[in-house]
């Protein structure tokens, strides 16, 4: 427990480091939040949305009465007895008319099509959802990649402070011949080599942080601190009720759908028509062609080659292909659940065994300083010790950053 709790005031004390130096210190939610304002996909898929629900204005406007102007002028002259034949013709016609026609009956033949747009815009919607959820694991995997980079040069820091301590003692020894000057060599090599890594490990933040950016839509050249992911295990939810299914429940009823669809063709269909205006062939007496027309139109489709029964064969076939998706899902998820829960079950227990050996660590650190500095142990000895700080320390930060990767990963399935 006293482990765990220096640990945790080591992390605190380096994020706030960080944060003390570039002035800011951004969490999780504001990536999050910028990534799903900026992301285009998204905004595509909620426009689509937007437009199934046009689709079905458009639909119900189809059902009122379509009114239409039509307009003819037609010469045909006949010259030296060369022409359009007048009894055809008329010598010329000339029209100007206003339409009104209504498709009636046709609830049966509408209700697919309603119900079309409506399925449309649920595929659209669900796709938005589960894109926004694949988004927020690869950043919330992506800010633990960051966070991870601010921890080691945090670490790397605390270690460098301790050499730089025991440093000063060493110098004093080596003068007083304690020490010989050529191991005092060796810890200052040590030493520089720790310097290097800080400035590796800096670059690889400004790296990750750079690809955290990008795909957040961040236009941002700044340096901050991250706070600490709140990652944490969501409750258990199950296969049956797993969001994922949605996308092969929709697409089920969607092929089901365009069945209807199909069958909706071959309905017969009737619709009623009037116009009137003004219609003749001589212009002189055209004052005297004004009127009107109605009536009604009705078809019903007999024989199409057979064209509906293999329509109906390729939807059974995606259904088909629908299903061994779904079933080949199943199984993924099941597995992808049971490996992970086994993965943060070993990572768990590996966290505990290096937890006691860190603590040894410390404490032949705390022993050899106190040695080193009265020269009653070997410079080699004491460096040795601190590369083996060094690595057990670096050992406990990746099992709690793989810790959290694995609950991330766990709540992306576990949906």
């Amino acid at each position: 427990m006293h482990l765990q709790r220096n640990w945790i005031i080591l992390l605190i004390c380096s994020v706030l480091r960080l944060s003390s130096a570039n002035g800011q210190t951004r969490t999780l939610d504001y990536y999050l939040e910028q990534a799903l304002k900026n992301n285009p996909q998204l905004n595509d898929f909620r426009n689509q949305v937007q437009s199934t629900a046009l689709d079905s204005l458009k639909i119900r406007a189809g059902r009122k009465p379509q009114v239409n102007m039509l307009g003819q002028v037609l010469i045909a002259p006949v010259v030296n007895g060369y022409g359009y034949d007048n009894t055809v013709t008329n010598s010329g016609n000339y029209e100007l008319l206003v339409g009104v026609s209504q498709n009636v009956f046709n609830k049966n033949i509408l209700a697919p099509q309603y119900e079309n747009a409506h399925l449309q815009g649920l595929s659209a919607g669900n796709s938005a959802v589960q894109t926004e959820h694949e988004l927020k694991r690869n950043i919330t995997s992506q800010y633990i990649g960051v966070y991870s980079d601010i921890l080691q040069i945090g670490f790397a820091k605390e270690t460098m402070k301790l050499l730089d301590e025991e440093s000063q003692y060493l110098k004093q020894l080596v003068e007083k011949g304690v020490y010989k000057a050529f191991d005092y060599t060796s810890f200052l090599m040590i030493r520089q080599s720790q310097e290097i890594a800080i400035s590796q490990q800096e670059f690889q933040y400004r790296s990750d942080l750079y690809a955290l950016n990008l795909i957040c839509g961040i236009t941002d050249t700044s340096r901050p601190a991250l706070a600490a992911p709140p990652v944490q295990s969501s409750s258990t939810v199950g296969l049956s009720s797993s969001r994922f299914l949605n996308s092969f429940h929709i697409d089920s009823i969607q092929i089901s759908n365009r069945k209807l669809l199909t069958g909706a063709n071959y309905k017969p269909r009737l619709s009623w028509f009037a116009d009137g205006g003004v219609l003749g062939s001589q212009p002189s007496v055209l004052y005297r062609n004004f009127g009107t027309s109605f009536g009604l139109n009705f078809s019903l489709p007999l024989y199409d080659g057979k064209q509906k029964q293999l329509e109906y064969k390729k939807m059974d076939l995606a259904e088909n292909t629908r299903t061994s998706y779904q079933q080949f899902f199943k199984k993924q998820y099941t597995q992808e659940i049971s490996a992970i829960l086994t993965e943060l079950d070993d990572n768990n227990a590996l966290i505990g065994q290096v937890n006691k050996q860190l603590k040894l660590s410390e404490e032949q650190i705390r022993f050899g300083k106190t040695q080193l500095n009265i020269g009653a142990l070997p410079i080699s000895d004491f460096i040795l010790a601190v590369k083996n700080y060094k690595e057990v320390k670096n050992n406990l930060q990746v099992l709690m950053i793989r810790q959290m990767l694995l609950t991330n990963e766990f709540n992306y399935w576990n949906w």
